[in-house]
């Protein structure tokens, strides 16, 4: 230890959890101060603290000291775990939610992270209050969320770059921000009646996975090149009718003629409206809950940047209409991929009307369409066939099967037997 630089000293102690870095201090006496310049701190639980209390006032004299010190504090963790706690985890996590973290963004932060991790998640995030006041600072570039409430105001923040949120509580009608560049929601619970809308001039990556609740609306996202979609099973958008077609029609269910009416108020879709932009796409649903991209599309949204497309079970519906429709409306589409991995299911390759657009060829614009699947069998068959009979030739499809043996196996489907 002793031949170590001193320059070095700062940064190995911002490894160790807060409460190991400040202890360093005894070692010796080029130690003693190291950890008030370490350029990160990792707060989590104290073996050894008899009190919630005796906590908590560790953690505010651990950030006051550093707002007062002369190094700069880069990043902090709060790694808020209930399983490591010897006391009431609760009072801590407050304390942390409603003060800690204004406290440590003071101290001109880079990167702030905060993961509370419940022994029983049920309704934890819903449970706490919300904070008085959103996060302001004019240096953070980074958020790490986990199970907190939020308001999704972060005009106080305009150098933040990259927020990222997991299985937290949305209560907003709009996310603020002018210089958010990548957003990522996952499992986290928005509004069930109504929808948070989302206006991001800078956003350049959107990831959007398994959240709870009604979809947000994508207003404007005119810096959008990269975007994931995945509509779980506890999405907030129900139709009475299953998904099936006849809600995408002449006789909708009455949550499908709301969205309808809604739509046609706005005079435009609520979902691709807002992804139109983007380079690469990624929409993925269980096929129960097709009908939220089927019943956009209606609107034949047109996406003259799209390059790669992937989508899976979802899309076989009604003779492949959204693969179709999305090929012939990505003027620059050169990749397709479709992933059927979902338990097949006959009503999946149903013959049915093509109800999104009239019959019309592919471009030749579209340079590979690559089919995963785990057998090649009456689903793909059915791909085939359609995308041959819109022109998508033979030699342009490729199918990378997976089975029980390891790895996968890839072939070109050139002059495949479509009888």
């Amino acid at each position: 230890m002793e031949g170590l630089l001193d320059e070095l000293l700062p940064v190995i102690v911002s490894f160790l959890p807060a409460h190991d870095a400040v202890r360093t201090c005894v070692l010796a006496k080029r130690w003693r101060h190291v950890w008030t310049s370490a350029p990160a701190l990792r707060i989590t639980a104290v073996k050894g603290f008899r009190s919630a209390d005796q906590f908590n006032r560790f953690v505010d004299r651990l950030l006051l000291q550093r707002r007062q010190g002369l190094c700069p504090l880069e990043s902090c963790e709060f790694n808020m775990v209930e399983s490591d706690f010897e006391f009431d985890w609760s009072l801590c996590v407050e304390h942390v939610y409603l003060y800690s973290l204004h406290s440590a963004l003071q101290c001109n932060l880079q990167s702030l992270s905060c993961h509370f991790m419940p022994t029983d998640p049920t309704d934890f995030a819903e449970d706490l209050q919300e904070p008085a006041a959103p996060f302001l600072s004019n240096h953070i570039q980074r958020l790490q969320l986990s199970f907190i409430r939020s308001s999704l105001d972060f005009s106080g923040c305009p150098r933040l770059l990259d927020l990222q949120m997991h299985e937290c509580v949305i209560l907003a009608d709009s996310i603020v921000s002018n210089s958010l560049q990548y957003l990522s929601m996952s499992c986290c619970q928005l509004y069930m009646r109504h929808r948070t809308s989302i206006s991001l001039p800078h956003l350049v990556r959107l990831d959007f996975t398994d959240c709870f609740g009604k979809m947000p609306l994508f207003e404007s996202l005119p810096s959008l090149e990269k975007a994931l979609v995945r509509i779980g099973e506890f999405t907030g958008d129900e139709c009475d009718g299953s998904g099936s077609a006849c809600c995408l029609n002449e006789n909708p269910c009455w949550e499908c003629r709301f969205a309808f009416e809604f739509d046609a108020d706005r005079g435009r879709s609520y979902l691709f409206q807002g992804l139109s932009r983007a380079s690469h796409l990624e929409l993925s649903a269980s096929y129960d809950h097709a009908f939220i991209f089927q019943r956009d599309l209606k609107w034949r949204p047109k996406f003259p940047m799209l390059k790669t497309l992937v989508l899976d079970d979802w899309c076989l519906d009604a003779d492949l209409s959204a693969v179709i429709l999305f090929i012939q409306q990505s003027p620059n589409l050169e990749k397709l991929t479709l992933e059927l991995f979902e338990e097949f299911d006959s009503s999946m390759v149903s013959e049915g009307s093509n109800h999104l657009l009239p019959g019309a060829s592919v471009p030749d614009h579209l340079k590979m369409v690559e089919i995963k699947c785990e057998t090649v069998d009456v689903r793909v068959n059915k791909v085939l066939k359609i995308l041959n009979t819109y022109g998508v030739s033979l030699d342009r499809i490729y199918i990378r099967q997976t089975d029980t043996n390891p790895g996968c196996s890839a072939f070109v489907c050139t002059g495949f037997n479509l009888n």
